[in-house]
C-alpha cells in the first residue's frame, strides 16, 4: 500500500493573505498621513542632506539632489498687493485683458496702457473715458507713499504728419506721458516729486512696426511703481550730509525720483 502525499494544499497559505492586507492598509495610512501633512524647509532639508552622505561615494553632480527644483523667488508683499488692488478695479471696469500688470525687474510693477484707450490718434489729450481709469490707479499708488513712479511715453515708428503740432515721436510721447502724470497727481494726491518723465519714442517696441496690430501694441504709456527705499542707504545719506561727508557731489534735499532709485 502506497505512502499519503504529504504535499500542502495548493496557493499560498492563508497567513500570507491576511499579511498582504495588512501591509496594503498600511501603506494606505502613512500616503494618508503625507497627503495631509505640511513639509517644513528645514526638516527636509536635513532629510536631503542625510541621504546625500549616504550617496557620497558618487560624484556630487550625479547625485539626484541637483535636480530639485528651488521655488521660485516670491515677490515683494506691498508689489503683490498693489498689482492686485489695481487689477480688482481694471476688472470692476471690464478693461482687465487691455491694461497689463505685471511685475518689472526690479522688483516693482508694470502698467501698461493702451494708447487707444488713453488718446485719439496723434493727440496728447485725454480721452473723458480714460479719467476714471487713471483716477482708480492714482488712488492706489496714493497708498504708498515712499515708492516713485517712472512714467514712460512710447510710440510706433511712423513719422508724424509735418502739420501736427508735435515736432517728432519724442515730442508727442512725452506730451502723453506728460498728461498721464498731471493727471495721477490731481486725482490722487500724489506728490510730484515721486514722478519722473520719460519720453521713448519709437525706441522700444514690443511688437513688429509693420502690421496695424505691432503699431497698435507699440503705442503705449507705461506706468513703473518702483519698491520702497533702502532705509538704511537713505540714512547713511543723510549721516553724511550732517557731517559733510559725502563724496562725489552734493545732494540736495528732498531727493529727485532718479537719486531716489540710485539709493535702492
Amino acid at each position: 500500500m502506497g505512502k499519503k502525499c504529504k504535499c500542502p494544499p495548493p496557493g499560498a497559505p492563508g497567513w500570507m493573505a491576511t499579511f498582504a492586507d495588512l501591509m496594503s492598509l498600511l501603506l494606505t495610512f502613512f500616503v494618508l498621513l503625507l497627503s495631509f501633512s505640511t513639509i517644513s524647509d528645514d526638516k527636509f532639508n536635513q532629510a536631503l542632506m542625510s541621504l546625500e552622505g549616504g550617496f557620497r561615494p558618487f560624484p556630487k553632480s550625479a547625485g539626484f539632489i541637483t535636480l530639485i527644483p528651488k521655488p521660485p523667488k516670491q515677490q515683494n508683499d506691498k508689489a503683490a498687493q498693489t498689482a492686485r488692488r489695481i487689477r480688482r478695479r481694471l476688472q470692476v471696469r471690464g478693461i482687465e485683458r487691455k491694461v497689463k500688470v505685471e511685475y518689472d525687474a526690479l522688483g516693482g510693477i508694470k502698467i501698461n496702457l493702451p494708447s487707444y484707450l488713453l488718446f485719439d490718434a496723434t493727440e496728447a489729450t485725454l480721452k473723458p473715458a480714460a479719467l476714471p481709469v487713471l483716477q482708480d490707479i492714482a488712488e492706489v499708488l496714493a497708498e504708498l507713499p515712499e515708492s516713485f513712479f517712472e512714467v514712460q511715453g512710447h510710440t510706433d515708428a511712423r513719422p508724424l504728419a509735418s502739420a501736427l503740432r508735435y515736432r517728432d515721436n519724442y515730442d508727442l510721447s512725452y506730451q502723453r506721458a506728460h498728461s498721464v502724470t498731471e493727471h495721477l497727481v490731481a486725482t490722487g494726491g500724489l506728490s510730484v516729486d515721486q514722478f519722473e518723465i520719460h519720453a521713448i519714442g519709437a525706441g522700444q517696441p514690443i511688437a513688429t512696426n509693420s502690421t496695424v496690430e505691432g503699431r497698435t501694441a507699440n503705442r503705449r504709456v507705461e506706468i513703473y511703481v518702483r519698491g520702497l527705499l533702502d532705509k538704511k542707504k537713505l540714512n547713511t545719506l543723510l549721516q553724511g550730509l550732517e557731517t559733510g561727508t559725502t563724496r562725489d557731489r552734493e545732494v540736495s534735499i528732498p531727493l529727485s525720483p532718479r537719486e531716489l532709485y540710485n539709493l535702492r
